[in-house]
């Protein structure tokens, strides 16, 4: 119908489509074309298909679209697809593992060249990843933090980067929307249609605080003028919106910082370093400059003055979702060995590596580091976010994430001396494993600064006296 929205179950169904038969073109695919007559489907392919939406749509009720089908001779993508939106919901970890051997396949590629990897941006976005956790009212998946956190440990797998940078997009998207209102519907619709999110906290000189931004926003009419400078604004370059944060001044001088979610502009904003790092290579972590960058009232989130408060109560959705990422990297990197060492052979010995005590210690330490890092993640995940303490929520949310990226750094580092000399080889998926991971260890706020948070609040030593060892 001219002018009808497509179905929400569209962009799933295309990717099943697409997999099934690699040569469609996605943009080809219409809601009204047919499955035999348009897109070469024959009985042995919608068997296949059938299979396929069995496995990753359990809900949907196959049988009544079939038996329509056959009565009506109508087989259209729409009709389908309405299918998939009205009685079944994609499994996101299923949807990970499926995209994660194309990903793998790049990884090498886009890390020699500390290029984005717009390509694996794309399946994400079309496949319906990024609006995993868009509530389903608004379009999306619905996902929970516990499926967004599998599925991210399975992309991290196969690229820690592509995994890295979507995080930015699915947990900021997460804190949004569990403010309600207008402001997450605007958001939560555009993701539904294909928009995608780079977030831009860190700022030189702030030390990981991001709720003290130091780039100021200038109340004008209509909106606010921005000028600072972001680093790390992982994601930039396959953006079209930026979650951002500024802070403007109350009457009594005080600082008083806010957040804004706007589409990429065109001016206001400089690319002064492109990201060209040791790990995550592939993450577009730019820096920017902010320059009489002009930003419309109405793409504020929140009032100002909240934006602590917004990173407190929704910060299980951040460092959960990026602790998995690097037990993602951890577990991609224990299967790695396993593998390599059940089938590389020692000469002396006339049997596989496996055979080796040495070995079978070392792996051993990295399936128990990295059970304890997976417990530890779950349980944060499953605990009770609806706290009455934020402080508290945030400093406990901190703690597992300092915890579990820095067992995963030790599982990759122990898979490093099991391996050998040739883990350092460019080849070896392990070397970018192991660079990629350190990344965990940096990803503020500082471990010190956790340490001693989480420290006087197990000894209920007052958080923020001052002076700082006083109380």
């Amino acid at each position: 119908m001219a002018g009808s929205s497509p179905p929400a179950g569209l962009s799933a169904l295309v990717t099943h489509l697409v997999a099934l038969k690699p040569d469609l073109r996605p943009e080809e695919i219409g809601t009204g074309s047919s499955l035999t007559r348009d897109l070469g489907f024959d009985s042995l392919d919608l068997v296949r298909l059938a299979a396929r939406i069995r496995d990753h749509h359990p809900e949907a009720d196959l049988r009544s679209w079939l038996t329509v089908t056959s009565r009506t001779e109508i087989d259209s993508v729409a009709s389908l697809a309405a299918l998939l939106s009205e009685t079944g919901r994609t499994d996101y970890v299923a949807l990970a593992r499926e995209l994660a051997p194309a990903f793998a396949e790049r990884a090498a590629r886009h890390d020699a060249e500390a290029s984005f990897p717009y390509e694996n941006l794309d399946d994400l976005v079309r496949s319906g990843y990024t609006a995993m956790t868009v509530p389903r009212e608004f379009g999306g998946g619905g996902a929970d933090l516990a499926e967004l956190c599998a599925a991210q440990q399975v992309l991290a797998g196969a690229c820690a980067s592509t995994a890295f940078s979507v995080n930015m997009h699915v947990h900021g998207l997460a804190m949004i929307a569990k403010l309600g209102g207008a402001d997450a519907e605007w958001v939560c619709r555009a993701v539904a249609d294909g928009a995608v999110i780079a977030g831009g906290f860190s700022e030189p000189g702030v030390g990981g605080n991001w709720w003290h931004p130091t780039t100021s926003a200038e109340p004008v009419e209509g909106g606010y003028v921005l000028n600072g400078r972001k680093g790390f604004f992982t994601g930039y370059p396959g953006a079209t919106h930026l979650f951002l944060s500024a802070a403007t001044v109350d009457d009594r001088g005080l600082p008083r910082p806010m957040a804004f979610l706007m589409p990429k502009p065109e001016k206001g904003i400089r690319v002064t370093g492109e990201w060209d790092a040791a790990g995550m290579r592939a993450t577009g972590s730019h820096s920017l400059a902010i320059e009489d960058l002009f930003v419309e009232e109405r793409w504020s989130i929140g009032e100002p003055g909240t934006l602590p408060l917004l990173f407190m109560t929704g910060v299980h959705w951040a460092w959960c979702s990026f602790a998995a990422v690097f037990a993602g990297i951890a577990r991609a990197a224990l299967d790695h060995v396993v593998a390599t060492q059940r089938r590389r052979v020692l000469s002396v010995i006339g049997r596989p590596n496996a055979h080796l005590p040495g070995v079978q210690f070392r792996v051993a330490e990295m399936a128990a580091r990295l059970a304890a890092a997976e417990a530890h993640l779950a349980a944060a995940v499953h605990a009770d976010h609806d706290t009455d303490d934020p402080l508290g929520h945030y400093i406990d949310m901190s703690l597992m994430k300092t915890s579990v990226t820095r067992l995963a750094h030790e599982v990759v580092t122990l898979g490093m001396r099991v391996q050998g000399g040739s883990s350092l080889v460019s080849a070896d998926p392990l070397q970018r494993m192991y660079r990629d991971v350190v990344a965990g260890l940096l990803v503020p706020p500082a471990t010190d600064v956790v340490l001693e948070w989480a420290g006087k609040q197990a000894l209920d030593v007052p958080i923020f006296a001052e002076p700082r060892w006083a109380g």
